[in-house]
């Protein structure tokens, strides 16, 4: 992994957040396109929200670091971020079958620090159409940037914005 010499984290849900399926656990693959933002199983179909893709290249871009950390089966989430050629967006996955996100978090942050990568927390943006994990990454993490998507904003270019003003023009103004 190459990154700038300050990188920040972005911390992805996947239900709900990048697809329009709040429950990839449930949907049984294997899965297939069937066009560049859906694919499906054969009896559910499942659709890339708006402008994710722009929304992921412009993060990259702009020095993110991508993991997803999702409470699903990480197989069916997986198999769904290839379907979709959106893995190659993501550095590591923090996503497994429990609500423990703060602990998810926490992995994530060790096994990029193991490789010395250290990310402030101030540093930190975690995306997620749910605040119900936000106690516990508060109390294990400490306090991140949370955009409570739908709620927060209604559409991934207001999470820019947001993240243009907390991390990457916060950034040059300290001409970090």
């Amino acid at each position: 992994m190459q990154f700038m010499e300050k990188p920040w984290l972005l911390a992805m849900d996947l239900d709900g957040t990048v697809w329009d399926n709040l429950n990839i656990s449930g949907v049984r693959p294997p899965y297939r396109r069937i066009s560049d933002n859906e694919i499906t199983n054969g009896d559910v179909r499942i659709k890339l929200l708006d402008d994710i893709i722009d929304f992921m290249e412009w993060c990259k871009n702009n020095g993110a670091i991508i993991i997803s950390l999702s409470w699903n089966i990480k197989e069916n989430a997986l198999m769904a971020l290839r379907e979709f050629n959106i893995d190659r967006f993501f550095d590591y996955h923090a996503t497994d079958y429990t609500p423990e996100k703060g602990r998810r978090l926490l992995e994530a942050l060790k096994y990029l620090g193991d490789r010395g990568i250290k990310i402030d927390r101030s540093r930190i943006v975690y995306i997620d159409d749910r605040n119900i994990h936000m106690d516990e990454i508060k109390k294990l993490v400490g306090d991140v940037i949370f955009i409570h998507m739908w709620k927060d904003v209604d559409n991934y270019k207001k999470a820019k914005e947001i993240i243009y003003k907390n991390i990457i023009q916060s950034k040059s103004s300290r001409g970090a």
